[in-house]
């Protein structure tokens, strides 16, 4: 039911798991819901019709979830990119992945697409949550990581934000590219080789470290 051998230990999630829940802890239907500590991973792609209902929720520290090239879709679709994109499912809440007040949250190697929020990581106070190798669109917010880091990523089309540390987190992004989003490209405390272009605003002054803006200039 959704684990995967015990030599590996690793907790398989899919899209017919989901139908009577994929693991000890996981009720029937979405969201699925982690409550344990450990290493999940995705071997289908899961699709959400739900404005209000997320996909998955991590409700444990110490998790890592792997998309293994997967997707995450919500009922999220946008057209148009920058000033001219315009989004369905307004006013929408529902997450791909989220989490709140966990510590050392991975999440990687995948697309999240369609929702409020593609991947949303917070709680003020916790620290050493990461987002690796994510594509984030069509969301409202991409990736919001509070206390933490985004590396190898991309966040394109967002109705506001591609990358945000939800306006007071200690967000660091390395290795990443943020284009089309219709208000800001990433609100942080410090980028490394990070570039942004044709969104609304890139907020160049926010970045250092090799990072650049749209027009090519290297940020302060």
């Amino acid at each position: 039911m959704g684990l995967a051998s015990a030599d590996d230990g690793v907790f398989t999630i899919n899209d017919v798991c989901d139908g009577f829940g994929c693991f000890p802890g996981d009720a029937t239907g979405l969201p699925v819901t982690i409550t344990q500590s450990g290493s999940y991973q995705l071997t289908s792609n899961i699709v959400s019709g739900s404005n209000t209902i997320n996909v998955i929720e991590i409700n444990a520290d110490n998790v890592t979830l792997d998309l293994n090239g997967f997707s995450i879709i919500g009922p999220r679709t946008c057209t148009g990119d920058n000033a001219t994109l315009v989004c369905t499912n307004s006013g929408m809440t529902a997450h791909g992945v989220t989490a709140t007040s966990r510590k050392n949250i991975v999440v990687k190697n995948g697309i999240v697409q369609g929702f409020d929020t593609g991947v949303s990581l917070g709680g003020s106070s916790i620290r050493g949550n990461n987002v690796h190798h994510i594509n984030s669109s069509q969301n409202e917010f991409g990736i919001v990581v509070i206390n933490g880091m985004i590396s190898d990523s991309v966040a394109n089309r967002n109705l506001h934000t591609g990358f945000s540390n939800g306006l007071f987190g200690q967000l660091f992004i390395r290795d990443s590219f943020a284009y089309g989003n219709a208000q800001f490209s990433a609100i942080a405390i410090s980028c490394s080789n990070v570039h942004f272009a044709v969104n609304a605003s890139d907020n160049c002054a926010r970045y250092t470290n090799g990072s650049s803006c749209g027009n090519g200039v290297a940020c302060p």
